[in-house]
């Protein structure tokens, strides 16, 4: 069972920027010397218990001491202008009841099975494919038609990051909730742990968030330098 928001947090990053990162040993770490190399620079992340600072290997001493001091700005929440090289956003993790209950969220939404496929297809974006291991797949389907569909954006050994679509005339009728509760159901029968992250300015996404049961547990900005 995760029980810090520091573990939290490596999942998160580790999942949605596909890195790899030092051990937790202090609030100041590097990806790993195997990790791939993100966008940015740092990575800073406010929690419960202070600020994390994550950095690329090949940032120097200089130029560290720089973005540290632009951190304050980054990370005031909710943004007030949008920062050129910025980027924020609001990771949380299911610790609250959803304000629908499993039975309901059935009744509404449901895993979606190799025939199904064709009704994915017509329902993803035009030209991008639904990879494979973004499993699971939830979906709300009325009259043969795919409304909504909830998967793995990220996927990890440990974790999964929620994605969320929903057609434009499908919204605000609960399906996007369902469907949210099931995935999370799903991820955590394979003994993995849900995430949800969005952007600090996505107010719908938030509030979807809310519904679902699910509580900040971060605060994060990038910066690219």
């Amino acid at each position: 069972m995760v029980s810090t928001d520091r573990t939290l947090l490596r999942l998160h990053v580790e999942a949605v920027w596909g890195v790899q990162l030092s051990p937790f040993t202090s609030d100041e770490l590097e990806l790993a010397p195997q990790s791939s190399r993100p966008a940015w620079k740092l990575c800073v992340a406010a929690i419960a218990t202070g600020r994390v600072h994550i950095w690329r290997p090949d940032v120097n001493i200089a130029e560290r001491e720089d973005l540290r001091l632009r951190a304050d700005e980054a990370l005031v929440f909710p943004p007030i202008v949008p920062i050129p090289g910025v980027s924020r956003e609001v990771a949380l993790s299911q610790i609250a009841a959803p304000r629908l209950d499993i039975e309901t969220a059935r009744s509404i939404a449901r895993p979606l099975m190799p025939d199904d496929h064709g009704l994915i297809k017509q329902f993803w974006k035009p030209g991008d494919t639904l990879e494979d291991n973004t499993y699971p797949h939830i979906g709300v389907v009325v009259a043969g038609r795919l409304l909504c569909l909830a998967h793995s954006s990220r996927r990890t050994p440990e974790a999964c990051e929620l994605g969320i679509e929903t057609l434009p005339e499908a919204r605000r009728k609960r399906y996007a909730l369902a469907a949210t509760i099931l995935w999370a159901h799903a991820v955590a029968q394979e003994g993995l742990v849900p995430i949800y992250s969005a952007f600090a300015e996505n107010t719908p996404s938030l509030r979807l968030a809310d519904a679902a049961g699910y509580r900040p547990f971060a605060r994060i900005a990038t910066l690219e330098g």
